[in-house]
């Protein structure tokens, strides 16, 4: 698996930051699903089922998760799940990273949004919003944090690579 060829991480996280991490995902992707086991209330499907949004909806999956996975890869061993310093920590700045600076949230976003449109329900966008925020501040302390690694190399990259959106944000 990628995870077990990673560098070693300057600060270990603790076992609240990773249960935490793990409760998150089973939050949000109960809450993405719920719509298809579940008739009406905050689980039911507010966006209508058509043809058009479904596709639309499953190519932004698709793209999201390709986005993610090219970019995981790309990352290779200094990757980590929380926001940490990795031993010997390298700046990518090739592939997506050339686009946005943080490719798998945009991935990821665009995955979760993806699926809001499939399965249609309000907790899911509410849950997709929720979790967009979040990233959004966990961007901003992978930010400070990679300043610090690349002083130089980390501020020239911010100048003239967008942080989320490309071309936009």
């Amino acid at each position: 698996m990628l995870r077990n060829r990673t560098k070693e991480n300057v600060q270990v996280r603790t076992t609240r930051q990773r249960i935490m991490g793990a409760l998150g995902y089973v939050i949000i992707f109960t809450f993405l699903y719920l719509p298809l086991f579940v008739k009406g209330g905050f689980a039911g499907r507010i966006i209508p089922n058509t043809a058009w949004l479904q596709l639309t909806g499953a190519l932004l999956c698709i793209v999201g998760v390709g986005t993610c996975i090219w970019s995981r890869a790309l990352l290779g061993s200094n990757w980590s799940g929380g926001v940490t310093a990795k031993k010997d920590h390298e700046l990518v700045v090739k592939g997506p990273y050339r686009l946005v600076r943080h490719p798998i949230y945009t991935g990821f976003i665009c995955a979760l949004a993806g699926t809001c449109l499939v399965t249609g329900g309000l907790g899911a966008i509410v849950i997709t919003s929720v979790y967009t925020l979040g990233l959004c501040m966990k961007i901003n302390q992978e930010e400070v944090l990679l300043s610090d690694i690349f002083p130089g190399s980390y501020a020239a990259y911010q100048q003239h690579t967008r942080k989320l959106i490309p071309f936009i944000w």
